[in-house]
């Protein structure tokens, strides 16, 4: 894997314990800026201490423990790692605890072979949320035993936002404001067990489970050009295929069954950024490439609440977000290309997934 890349990587391997604590070890530093970010995010938007969140978290737990007990294992091994306790690291997978207001960002465009100029399956993702936390983020490298070896955009080596396998599955997606969460597995859970998958199939199945507390919009694709975008809140998903060989999602429900549960229906940046994606995809259809693609997620229509997104200096910076990142996956030839900070300003760099 080449060293190249702006956002460090880290290597882990091992069984779940063993991966959290290395991760933890390498991110020590990061796990402790990050758990700043988030408490501070917390009290900003909700009122809540950070002790209260902690505690707020454990009701979560046990349902996390039935649904995916590795990654607890691997929660407790990273705060061994990183020098913080179980507790507080369990709260940082517990975005629930976050407004669902808030840091809220984030455009996704998946192309299958048969749009692309070369066969390609493409996977895009611009990261929008709090500045502050691009110094947490990492690419984590993991070889865990008797899994798929994956590399995903990850904060703090903790928490992962986007990701593909060795299997050729990835794991992209976008935030978005149920209105009926509730006490049960966090959302970042499924994220997290999605990039174990072996087929797309079993993807969906980890991404969508039934005692879900909230969700994320989690689109999942594959090598083989098959692109799901599952819409979910706690208790209902609409599944969306991309049944033209294409599929663009931002932060709003965009099924009508969902629509429902929507808390924020002005969200007037989701909605430019969604309609401008799919008109420049559209645009290329046939000959998209990743040259192509790092156009679209550069694009300023409606800056800063664009594509590429900006700060807007009237607005309180933890009521902000802005591009932190942006990721393109080849899912067929298992390589990434992966700017740090604004896709406008900096260098794409092209990675490969070691198996």
């Amino acid at each position: 894997m080449s060293m190249a890349a702006r956002l460090q990587v880290v290597e882990v391997s091992g069984k779940p314990f063993d991966m959290g604590r290395q991760a933890g070890r390498k991110c020590a530093a990061k796990a402790k800026a990050y758990r700043k970010a988030v408490a501070e995010s917390i009290e900003f938007y909700t009122g809540m201490k950070w002790a209260s969140a902690i505690a707020q978290s454990k009701f979560y737990l046990p349902h996390a423990k039935d649904f995916y007990p590795d990654f607890v294992e691997e929660i407790d091994g990273y705060a061994e790692g990183a020098g913080i306790t179980f507790e507080e690291a369990f709260t940082l997978c517990s975005h629930e605890l976050l407004s669902s207001l808030g840091f809220k960002g984030c455009t996704d465009v998946v192309v299958s072979d048969e749009m692309t100029a070369d066969g390609s399956v493409l996977a895009g993702h611009n990261e929008d949320w709090d500045a502050s936390c691009l110094k947490t983020v990492v690419l984590l490298h993991a070889k865990p035993s008797k899994k798929p070896s994956f590399i995903c955009t990850s904060y703090a080596g903790l928490v992962h936002s986007t990701g593909m396998n060795d299997r050729g599955v990835c794991l992209t997606g976008n935030a978005l404001s149920p209105n009926d969460t509730r006490i049960g597995i966090p959302k970042m859970f499924p994220v997290r067990k999605v990039l174990e998958a072996r087929r797309i199939g079993e993807a969906l199945e980890f991404a969508m489970p039934e005692e879900r507390a909230s969700s994320y919009n989690n689109i999942c694709s594959d090598k083989n050009g098959e692109i799901y975008s599952l819409e979910g809140s706690a208790t209902d998903c609409a599944w969306l295929y991309g049944i033209d060989g294409y599929l663009v999602h931002t932060n709003h429900y965009t099924a009508e069954k969902m629509r429902r549960f929507e808390s924020d229906p002005m969200s007037v940046s989701s909605i430019v950024r969604y309609n401008r994606a799919l008109r420049l995809i559209e645009r290329q259809l046939g000959d998209v490439t990743v040259e192509s693609l790092k156009g679209l997620f550069r694009d300023h229509v409606n800056r800063p609440s664009s594509i590429c997104s900006h700060r807007d200096p009237k607005v309180h910076p933890l009521d902000s977000s802005e591009t932190i990142f942006s990721v393109i996956y080849d899912l067929k030839k298992l390589r990434l290309h992966v700017c740090k900070g604004y896709p406008c300003e900096g260098r794409y760099v092209q990675i490969e997934l070691v198996k």
